[in-house]
């Protein structure tokens, strides 16, 4: 036997176990429809959302999302409140009073 059929033959018995233990994962056995299609979705808090919208400065989202009664308060994983995250061009005293308003 040559070096070239050893390493064929060796190839060969690789593959072979390779697809040995496919067949045994847990990979092998799950559905094969696209997760979109079983109705796997993610669902945010709506603490998340507001303090998302504050982070974009997306004002038109942070005030609905205020008269719908969203928590001026919540807090991130840090602490930091939509004071913190609030981006946006306008003065600090308008933010501060946009907010106030709200409290």
């Amino acid at each position: 036997m040559t070096s070239l059929d050893v390493r064929n033959n060796s190839a060969v018995m690789k593959r072979a176990e390779q697809l040995k233990r496919w067949e045994e994962s847990d990979t092998n056995h799950q559905p094969a429809t696209p997760r979109s299609e079983r109705g796997n979705r993610i669902k945010f808090s709506s603490g998340c959302i507001f303090l998302a919208a504050c982070l974009s400065g997306d004002k038109d989202e942070v005030l609905k999302m205020l008269e719908q009664g969203a928590d001026i308060n919540t807090s991130n994983v840090d602490g930091l409140t939509a004071l913190h995250q609030y981006k946006t061009v306008i003065t600090w005293t308008v933010l501060v009073n946009f907010f106030i308003q709200y409290y």
